[in-house]
């Protein structure tokens, strides 16, 4: 059911651990929560499903947790797809994957979770493996199969996943691993607060296990302290919990041991604890030089080396796949793994001058603020936005709505009385209130659809024929519809009052008027010679048959009529490599292959069914990519045998495409149509040629087009009026 944005708040769910459960993915993922939900307001809330380590291991989760799932809970995944799918307040879902935090091998019990889950799924996953077993690879490829959009957090995961699983492709996005905005400062007034002052700080940070590579650290510092004997290597954390269970403390003890052994204990201390933000920036503030461990070539990504990084810090890094995309000469150095020696002299170069150093400091914080969790949040938000159907907001609609008319244009998001109405908007919006009324039918609908009513009774001549155009001051006709053919728009007002007519949610009075008119143009109506009328007229007819059971006829005989003209027009036009109804594409295409196929369906004429399903994927193939729609620019549009242009795409142009998708769903049930229909309403949320969300969430608007470098920031009517049709349209489909 269409609910407007008045009704409901809508909810985003977070799966993944999460704090106090001590893992570096449920910071990850409290963090990316907190700035989501902050860059959001009030407009959405964010819940989390939280993922245990066993039934016993039950935590005092904060409020957002609203479900604890045993990770190796079959059925425990599956009620909570299902408690997801039953929420209508639900939207969608943003998984943290990592394949030891969902239970079974390979974390292989998610896909219970995913394969019932029926709401869009943005997953993260935090690592990809260039060599993985038979076992992971089969999990990671269903999950990318079932998820909406995939997250990486690195340049090199995105490569290697593409390679990897091809049909990644098209669905992968890079949003670098967050940081908090923390002031740049240098270290002096930090070590005075810890009592440091005295000391050359080095650090690394987080939970304590095997693999870190703390120990090749360690071993580095005989060498360094000779020649900086106010060397104090801190080693931040705690032991990791599960390392804990499984074998306890002995790394740890093992990395005490080596210490004893090179006589370092004065040079090295543990913080054996789990470090607040607060704890934990400002040790990151009191040092020198931060060193990033991990013996581990293939991990992603590390969240301790982006926060020292953020914090302003020079570092030291091993060669693992994020280091070697984020630290340079000018922030930091590389070393190989497990490499005593490099990291010896790599300590010695960065602190050998001071100078040179703090400048590090300063790029290292300069160069990662597009990494703040605010903007990682927004990116985040975004991407889910293009496979969550926003609610229903007729807030412009409205505002561009006096107790006249639909305005045509706006400037921004005001309306521009100047250009004053069109029966063509008036007439989209009462085909878009008509489709609400039947999903929540509310007195607001009512008033607008007596509104747009009224415009088209003063848009209506004496002899049936409509007007186009009326200015805003004497609400006159004016002398634009003297200079233009206003076939289309005698087409499209029919399809209006059919609309209403056949809508029996609505009142009866409302009917009854609608009736009048469209009769008044019926007995009066001349043969119509465009092929967009007509398609216009052949849905109108087919929606009016079964209500003017005295007119089937002759309903039928123009329907049939009108079905032939198009059918001549695609033979006449087609060639080899071109079927289509013109000898070239330009605007609002999709019409015609739907308007072919609501024939078929209605006369029962397979042939017309099968023309314009080959016509429609004639159309798919040339304006479609894998995983974007490009609409058929206006600036030359596509002339057969010619370069197809690409800009300026106009809004008309999805939303005749969804319809014509939906359409052709409905009658094949062919999936292949509905995920193109679902990728073509995702053009208005910013899955096309620039990455730009056209629709603005703010004003409930719609910019009015796409050119090459931007968008056209006004809001008009027509923009707005095709967002809303696709919107419902995708609801419906879904």
């Amino acid at each position: 059911m269409c609910i407007l944005k008045d009704i409901v708040t809508p909810t985003i769910v977070f799966l993944s651990t999460y704090p106090p459960r001590e893992c570096g993915i449920a910071t990850f993922s409290q963090d990316l929560l907190h700035y989501c939900q902050q860059f959001l307001g009030s407009s959405v809330t964010c819940k989390v499903a939280a993922f245990n380590l066993t039934s016993l291991d039950t935590h005092n989760y904060p409020p957002e947790v609203e479900w604890q799932i045993d990770q190796n809970n079959k059925k425990a995944h599956y009620n909570l797809a299902k408690a997801i799918n039953h929420n209508t307040h639900i939207s969608g879902v943003i998984i943290q994957h990592e394949y030891g935090i969902f239970g079974g091998k390979e974390g292989i019990n998610i896909l219970n979770f995913m394969q019932s889950c029926k709401k869009p799924m943005l997953v993260t996953l935090h690592t990809i493996l260039p060599s993985p077993t038979n076992e992971m690879k089969e999990v990671t490829a269903k999950i990318i199969d079932l998820a909406a959009t995939i997250v990486v957090l690195t340049a090199k995961s995105k490569e290697l996943l593409e390679k990897i699983y091809p049909t990644s492709i098209g669905k992968v996005f890079i949003i670098p691993h967050g940081i908090h905005p923390v002031p740049f400062s240098l270290s002096q007034e930090s070590k005075k607060k810890l009592e440091l002052k005295k000391y050359t700080v080095l650090s690394t940070f987080g939970l304590l296990s095997r693999g870190k590579g703390i120990e090749y650290v360690i071993r580095s510092l005989p060498k360094v302290i000779k020649k900086i004997p106010s060397i104090l290597y801190l080693v931040l954390g705690q032991t990791h919990p599960v390392v804990v269970r499984n074998e306890g403390e002995k790394y740890r003890i093992k990395l005490l041991q080596l210490i004893t052994k090179l006589g370092l204990e004065k040079h090295v201390k543990f913080y054996d604890q789990y470090l607040s933000l607060p704890e934990l920036f400002e040790f990151l503030r009191a040092t020198d030089v931060y060193i990033s461990t991990s013996t581990n070539p293939n991990q992603a990504v590390s969240g301790t080396l982006s926060y020292a990084l953020g914090a302003g810090r020079a570092v030291i890094s091993t060669q693992f796949a994020q280091a070697k995309e984020i630290v340079t000469e000018e922030t930091g150095r590389l070393v190989p793994i497990k490499d005593s020696e490099a990291i010896t002299d790599a300590i010695l170069d960065l602190l050998s001058n001071p100078e040179r150093l703090k400048q590090m400091h300063l790029k290292a914080y300069e160069s990662t603020r597009y990494m703040l969790w605010s903007n990682v949040a927004e990116k985040y938000i975004s991407l889910l936005c293009r496979t969550i159907i926003p609610e229903i907001n007729i807030t412009h609609l409205r505002t561009m709505t006096d107790d006249f008319g639909l305005f045509q244009f706006a400037s921004l998001n005001i309306p521009n009385r100047h250009f004053g109405y069109t029966l063509d908007d008036n007439a989209r919006a009462i085909i878009t209130c008509s489709w609400l009324a039947r999903q929540a039918y509310t007195k607001e609908l009512e008033n607008l659809i007596d509104i747009y009513l009224s415009f088209i009774q003063t848009c209506q001549n004496e002899d049936g024929s409509f007007i186009n155009y009326i200015d805003h001051d004497k609400k006159l006709p004016t002398d634009q519809n003297n200079k233009e053919d206003l076939e289309d728009t005698q087409a499209r007002a029919l399809w209006a009052l059919s609309e209403i007519m056949s809508n029996m949610v609505l009142s009866s009075k409302i009917r009854v008027l609608a009736k009048s008119l469209f009769l008044l143009k019926y007995e009066h109506m001349p043969k119509f010679t465009h092929l967009r009328a007509m398609a216009y007229v052949i849905k109108s007819f087919v929606l009016v048959y079964g209500i003017l059971p005295e007119y089937r006829n002759r309903l039928n005989a123009h329907i049939r009529m009108y079905a032939d003209i198009l059918m001549t027009a695609l033979i006449t036009n087609t060639e080899m490599t071109w079927h289509w109804f013109e000898s070239h594409l330009s605007y609002n295409n999709g019409l015609l292959s739907e308007s072919l196929l609501i024939a078929g369906q209605h006369l029962d004429d397979i042939a017309y069914k099968d023309k314009a399903l080959s016509s429609l994927q004639f159309l798919i193939k040339n304006t479609f990519t894998k995983d974007t729609y490009i609409p058929i620019g206006q600036s030359n549009w596509y002339k057969k045998n010619s370069i197809r242009s690409e800009f300026d795409q106009q809004p008309e142009d999805p939303a005749s495409m969804v319809s014509a998708l939906v359409c052709a769903y409905k009658y094949t049930r062919n999936d292949e149509y509905k995920r193109l229909a679902e990728l073509c309403f995702n053009w208005f949320l910013g899955k096309n040629s620039l990455n730009i969300s056209l629709y603005d969430k703010n004003t409930g608007g719609c910019y009015d087009g796409l050119r090459p470098d931007s968008v056209n920031l006004n809001q008009g009517a027509e923009s707005l009026i095709s967002y809303l049709m696709s919107n419902l349209l995708i609801r419906e489909l879904n």
